[in-house]
């Protein structure tokens, strides 16, 4: 018996020796949340894998206790993802000089750092995190110019109709954004990355335009987002971009089943196969959308990368009411229609082609809409691929599904109709029902 204890005694101390070795020398994980909520994106993935000349450091400069524990959950998943990766904390308490220079609160931050660069972030989310790397991984000298002084969306209005989303979502992404009035400047800046010419309500002085299309002849990359109308003025960079505006604004007959709210509301849910679109996967959505065609001949490589569906129909008569018909003997054009034209030429003296972009609607980047399904993926995939950043195209990291929640005006009255007339009278019948049989006994 004796014997037998001790042998079983051994073989316990044994296999708690090889697990704790194995423990040790061995490391693997799996991830069975909804969603692969704990492994990071495909997107943010890319983004360790492009920043490998050098190991990515994460100090962070939180106190000891369960808020530790929780930001290592977070960062962990960067840590797994590639071995280039540095994870370390420190005691604020410890380091009061770091922390008085990086201007640290009681909440505590992280300071990534790279190649001699550093971020400090105090959120720990993967949009956060990612977008810091993205961050470090730019040159931080180009901008992306918006003009402006002709009533164009700005990158600082906050209404719905501006562009301040956008700007914040370009800054996050490592891109420096301008307001540029040509009026008051020679020329376009040397280190614009991106001239953005979005839905001018002024015409443009002739040279203004010139300016532009020498930028654009210098070799320049520009972004043209329009709405159907007046050209005031750019009718030349039409003509040196060779593309075509067509007359009319996209119709979606199915706007109801869809609950869109109104038939000029278009959406793409195929996207042909381009750099800017191959990783979306997601709707994207339009409103008061028009049409593009291109020009032959103009010297421009250009591909369609982003279609109507064959059920929409360009209107050329006046956008009234709901009640709207194919009429083509009155010039409607049926779909597919090209909402979005990429342009690429050679350029004498240079390595990479020049990149330019028109899209037929100015409003899917705007703040109102930026949100709606896969407008802001879509918007930050175009200027990635605009400025030549193609490793890092489609990068923005997907947000929670149930973050947001957005209903249809008869999912409203729906769920009006539920709980502030049926299910108050469900109450009163059934308490009425209870008294009842209870009178009976």
């Amino acid at each position: 018996m004796r014997a037998s204890h001790a042998l079983s005694m051994l073989l316990i101390v044994v296999v708690a020796v090889l697990a704790g070795l194995l423990s040790q020398r061995f490391s693997a994980s799996w991830d069975w949340t909804h969603g692969n909520r704990n492994t990071l994106t495909a997107a943010s993935q890319r983004v360790v894998d492009a920043l490998d000349e050098e190991a990515i450091s994460f100090t962070a400069y939180i106190y000891p206790g369960p808020r530790r524990d929780r930001v290592r959950t977070r960062l962990a998943r960067y840590t797994r993802a590639s071995d280039n990766v540095e994870l370390t904390f420190a005691d604020p308490a410890r380091h009061p000089e770091q922390v008085r220079a990086l201007g640290i609160g009681d909440d505590g931050a992280v300071q990534i750092s790279y190649r001699g660069r550093h971020e400090t972030i105090t959120a720990f989310d993967e949009a956060n995190v990612t977008a810091a790397l993205q961050r470090l991984s730019a040159s931080g000298d180009q901008w992306i110019v918006f003009l402006g002084g002709h009533g164009e969306r700005a990158p600082d209005d906050e209404t719905n109709g501006g562009y301040s989303e956008l700007a914040a979502a370009l800054d996050g992404q490592g891109m420096t954004t301008r307001t540029l009035r040509l009026a008051d400047a020679a020329a376009i800046p040397d280190n614009t990355a991106v001239l953005v010419i979005a839905s001018p309500q002024q015409s443009l002085l002739p040279g203004e335009v010139d300016m532009i299309r020498d930028y654009v002849a210098g070799g320049g990359a520009v972004l043209w987002a329009d709405d159907p109308g007046e050209r005031y003025g750019l009718s030349p960079l039409a003509t040196e971009l060779g593309v075509r505006w067509a007359e009319g604004t996209l119709i979606y007959p199915d706007y109801r089943k869809l609950g869109t709210g109104h038939p000029a509301i278009a959406l793409v849910a195929n996207y042909p196969d381009t750099p800017i679109t191959e990783r979306l996967n997601r709707l994207s959505v339009f409103p008061f959308a028009g049409a593009l065609a291109p020009r032959e001949d103009s010297g421009w490589r250009q591909a369609a990368f982003l279609r109507s569906s064959t059920r929409s129909w360009l209107e050329t008569g006046p956008i009234e009411g709901d009640s709207l018909t194919f009429e083509p003997d009155a010039g409607d054009r049926r779909g597919p229609q090209t909402l979005g034209l990429a342009l690429m030429r050679e350029r004498a003296g240079r390595d990479t082609p020049q990149r330019a972009a028109v899209v037929a609607d100015s409003d899917f980047m705007a703040n109102g809409h930026i949100d709606t399904l896969g407008n802001r993926t879509l918007a930050l995939s175009l200027f990635q691929w605009l400025a030549g950043r193609d490793a890092q195209i489609a990068v923005d990291v997907a947000r929670a599904p149930d973050a947001s929640l957005q209903m249809t005006p008869a999912h409203i009255r729906w769920l009006w109709w539920l709980f502030v007339v049926v299910a108050p009278l469900a109450l009163v019948a059934l308490g009425t029902i209870r008294w009842w049989l209870r009178r009976r006994r």
